[in-house]
């Protein structure tokens, strides 16, 4: 079978879904755009094959939470969203070829609707120079669909007697998601506020940087058989969190996270298979680190425990609070940067933040309105929730720790990453 020049789901004109499975052979990098979004299929002939996906959509009725979770599981797959009907691209660029026209990436548009879309080329077709450009315009504007935002989606999409009517779905899932929109061409309503873009750069740093690179370290520690008998039962975060901050210390010592090579595919996994079979080898693994397993198992526990209870974090005591928040790694850092020790880092810490201001940065940190991401962010910069000697390592790490599905990170883990050969350096 050929590549078409003209798409229209009929016999004769061949299926919009041809074009994704003759395109998908030796593909490097795609790009994505369509409003309506149920099947999976698209994607996963391109990603089968190595390709690098960027799928942009619109969360409206026609959008399944089941596609997306399937898109969002898939290492090669980046997801950003829209929620405003005015998102209506339908475009594909797969490499050097495109497919622009009517249908979406759903079942009815790859099959069954009477679709007309239309294949350009790099090589002869001078649009297609256009398309990467209007691609990216769109795709610097959306939001990450993090795993928070699709929790909220899918609570929409499923809330008994949720309009058909995109108009309608559009107001009903703003009541569980913050409105996106696409740029406008009129004067001045393409401008992106100043905390806006600053939160979307925080937000791609983590949901689309760091959390999947720490999610492939896991399925490689875990296929690798992972596992440590000072760590037996314990959150496998825990070991992981500990194992990158091993690899940070002990194999990139000084500039040496920075100055390892970047590696891909293979080559990364046979670079963390490496490191994991001398972590379960070594003889110390608390050489450069402040606690023993057991200890730190025991301060993770606490700090669920005590910080993940409204009740208990009210009525903890100055003291108490300090001692639950050094089982925070970046927290207990800042030791190297304090006089007088442990006494020293706490009275400083009482002396630049109350007990009240303490207290009200972790419960919205922890409880709060809204996604983590948008919580984290706000603890770091939002002068209301901002802490004194309490930065986006020590909040970051709090926030794994005492959020569900969302690992923790400090600038140890990070460097930790960089050193296994992912391109995070920007974010150390």
């Amino acid at each position: 079978m050929k590549l078409r020049g003209l798409y229209g789901n009929t016999s004769h004109t061949g299926h919009s879904i041809d074009f994704f499975e003759l395109a998908a052979p030796g593909a490097r990098d795609a790009l994505l755009a369509s409003p309506f979004y149920d099947t999976y299929r698209p994607i996963q002939a391109l990603t089968l094959r190595g390709c690098q996906v960027r799928l942009l959509v619109r969360l409206s009725s026609a959008t399944t939470p089941a596609a997306l979770q399937e898109a969002v599981n898939d290492p090669n797959v980046t997801v950003r969203y829209f929620t405003g009907r005015r998102f209506h691209a339908k475009v594909y660029v797969v490499d050097d070829i495109a497919m622009v026209g009517s249908a979406n990436l759903t079942d009815a548009g790859m099959y069954a609707n009477r679709e007309v879309s239309i294949i350009l080329h790099r090589s002869r077709d001078p649009a297609f120079d256009e398309l990467p450009g209007i691609f990216d315009s769109l795709w610097d504007y959306a939001d990450v669909l993090s795993l928070d935002v699709l929790r909220a989606y899918e609570k929409a999409f499923r809330s008994p007697g949720r309009p058909s009517d995109e108009e309608d779905f559009e107001k009903h899932i703003h009541k569980f998601i913050k409105p996106c929109d696409p740029p406008t061409i009129r004067v001045g309503s393409d401008k992106v506020t100043r905390e806006r873009s600053f939160l979307q750069t925080f937000r791609r740093k983590y949901d689309e940087v760091l959390v999947p690179a720490q999610r492939k370290v896991a399925e490689i520690l875990i296929r690798g058989k992972f596992g440590r008998p000072e760590f037996a039962d314990a959150d496998p975060q825990i070991e992981i969190g500990r194992f990158l901050g091993w690899v940070r210390l002990i194999h990139g010592a000084g500039d040496g996270w920075r100055e390892a090579p970047i590696v891909a595919g293979r080559g990364l996994e046979n670079r963390v298979a490496e490191y994991l079979s001398l972590w379960k080898e070594a003889g110390d693994i608390v050489a450069g680190d402040m606690f023993q397993a057991d200890k730190e198992i025991a301060n993770i526990a606490r700090i669920r425990l005590e910080l993940g209870d409204r009740e208990r974090l009210s009525s903890l005591s100055y003291d108490d609070l300090f001692d639950v928040l050094t089982g925070c790694h970046a927290f207990l850092e800042l030791l190297r940067f304090t006089q007088g020790g442990l006494d020293g880092l706490r009275n400083d810490f009482a002396k630049r933040n109350s007990l009240a201001a303490i207290k009200q940065t972790i419960e919205y940190l922890v409880r709060g309105p809204g996604d983590v991401v948008q919580r984290a962010y706000d603890c770091i910069f939002d002068e209301r929730y901002r802490l004194g000697r309490f930065g986006e390592s020590c909040v970051m790490e709090l926030a794994g720790w005492a959020t569900p599905d969302r690992p923790p990170f400090n600038s140890r883990t990070i460097k930790g990453l960089r050193f296994l050969g992912f391109d995070v350096e920007r974010h150390a």
